[in-house]
This record gives structure tokens, sequence and C-alpha cells, in this order.
């Protein structure tokens, strides 16, 4: 079994820990002075850093990019390290400059989607996984996360008669959740996956017969009908 978010390390760790961080001496300042709490001092090295890789050849600014995200992947809490100017200075351009000359390698899809703030993060994971195949593994958990996560809006509510999604809609999701989960390498993964996008078959199944009926009261509906949730231990009879 792969190691889990809990037994991963903190980026700023990590990065201060790896000996590649000395190439790089105004970002080592900018991540050390991050651990210490010194906003100010860690972003005019961050400055004096992003001066400095402008001026780099392509082949140094990749190895860079490289680096920084494979650290990413294996690493919590990357906010503390992954600041505005830093994404938006140079590893957006990076990536951008990376996806016109190779546009058929699938790392720079997989860390624009899975790290960098972009409206299209779902359309550059897809990409990805549509190049690497199932060696994109975390690609394809956060592609699958995204849809759970769009199923779970829509009846974050239900107990209350609030349906917030399409049904037509939810269910071609369900379809693609149980579709790409078929790829997924990890057996405790996949089985977790299962159980989710069960949970919301079933759901969406039950929703569609209690509207068919024309009551009102899901909550009533589901315990009447043996239906078991979660949510359902809330209601009792009088």
């Amino acid at each position: 079994m792969k190691e889990g978010v809990a037994d991963l390390i903190d980026l700023l760790t990590n990065l201060i820990q790896d000996k590649t961080l000395d190439i790089y001496p105004h970002f080592k300042d900018f991540c050390l002075f991050k651990e210490k709490g010194l906003r100010k001092d860690a972003f005019r090295s961050l400055n004096l850093f992003i001066n400095e890789e402008e001026a780099w050849q392509p082949k140094q600014k990749k190895e860079f990019a490289h680096w920084l995200f494979k650290l990413f992947e294996e690493s919590v809490d990357i906010q503390d390290v992954l600041v505005h100017p830093l994404e938006e200075n140079i590893l957006k351009p990076i990536l951008d400059e990376w996806l016109y000359e190779n546009p058929i390698d699938p790392q720079p899809y997989r860390w624009y989607g899975l790290f960098l703030k972009t409206e299209n993060h779902l359309k550059y994971l897809e990409t990805a996984l549509r190049i690497g195949g199932k060696s994109e593994q975390k690609v394809l958990m956060a592609i699958i996360n995204y849809y759970l996560n769009f199923l779970n809006f829509s009846f974050h509510h239900i107990s209350e008669d609030a349906y917030l999604g399409d049904i037509s809609e939810d269910q071609d999701i369900v379809l693609k959740i149980e579709n790409l989960s078929k790829e997924i390498t990890n057996l405790d993964s996949r089985k977790h996956v299962a159980e989710s996008v069960n949970y919301y078959k079933n759901l969406l199944s039950d929703w569609i017969a209690f509207k068919n009926e024309g009551k009102k009261g899901f909550l009533k509906w589901c315990a009447d009908n043996g239906k078991e949730y979660g949510w359902t231990n809330s209601y009792y009879y009088d």
C-alpha cells in the first residue's frame, strides 16, 4: 500500500533537508525565512530569486520546476511555499513554455492541474491522464475526487428535501467515476471509491423513486423504506 497523506512531511521541511536547495541560494533563503516566520525577509529573498531566474536558460528553468514539483507531490502543506509571486512569475511561465515545446509530456499538465490556480485545472488533469494513462495515478484520483465532490454538492442538503443537482448530469458523473475507477491500481483506493460512488448511486436512485411517488419528506421516506444512510438516523417516529 502506498503512503498516505498522514505519512507525508510538510514541504518546507522536505525542501530544507534537500541538498539540491543549495543550488538556489536566494530560494533557500526564502525557505529558511519562511520557516522562521519572517515574511518580509522571505519575500525579499524570493524577489531576488525571481530576478535571477529571468536570466536562466530554458533547461535550468525546467530542472528547477521538475525538482520543485516532484517535492510538491511528496509533501503536504505546500501552500507555505507556493505563494502568488512564485506561482505567477516562475512556475506558470515555465510550464506554459514546457507545454508549448512538448505538448505530449504529461508532467506539466499534471502539475498545472494538481497544484496551480487555474480555471482549467480539470482540463489539464484530463489531458495528463489521456497522455500518461494508468501511470498517472495521482491525476486519476484527483479527477475522481473532483467528481465525488460534485456529487456531494448535489446531495449535501438532501435530508431537507433539497436536491441541488441535475439527475441526468449526476447519472453521467456516476458512470464516469465507475469507468475511471477501473484504472485505479491501489486496491484500498479502489475499494474506497467504489463505496463512495455506490453511496451516491443508491441515493440518486432513491431520490428518483421518492420523487416519482410524489411524496414529501425524503428523510421519512427513507426510514419507511429501510433506506439507511448515516443522516437517516436523525429521523425519529413520534
